[in-house]
């Protein structure tokens, strides 16, 4: 039994070896100070590397939490109001966040600053 466990693991899961990662340089760019932006390209990557996470885990927190009121309303319609309102604002903020680095990555591509190049 464990054989056939060992196998559907082998099939679905893949190695990752944690020596290399691609965190470093990500690390690095929202550790060093603001006195280190000396041109537009960085402070366009710093703000592109920090809003992303940082948006995509808010909105995950709080889809999940909206669902989460929406199931525990137990039919109350007041309750089912206020969750379908937190998802609604979640989704909206994500589409915000994203519309505003989508606009970034397109000024910086018009105004040539290869910052994502």
């Amino acid at each position: 039994m464990d054989r056939f466990f060992d196998k559907i693991n082998l099939f679905f899961v893949q190695k990752v070896y944690a020596q290399r990662l691609g965190l470093e340089d990500n690390v690095k760019l929202l550790v060093d100070d603001v006195g280190s932006i000396d041109s537009e390209e960085t402070l366009v990557q710093r703000i592109v590397a920090v809003a992303m996470p940082v948006a995509i885990i808010a909105a995950l927190i709080l889809l999940s939490y909206g669902g989460y009121m929406m199931v525990s309303s137990q039919g109350n319609p007041e309750k089912l109001q206020e969750a379908k309102s937190v998802i609604t604002n979640a989704i909206i903020g994500l589409l915000v966040v994203l519309m505003s680095v989508g606009i970034l990555l397109l000024l910086s591509d018009t105004l040539d600053l290869d910052a994502f190049r």
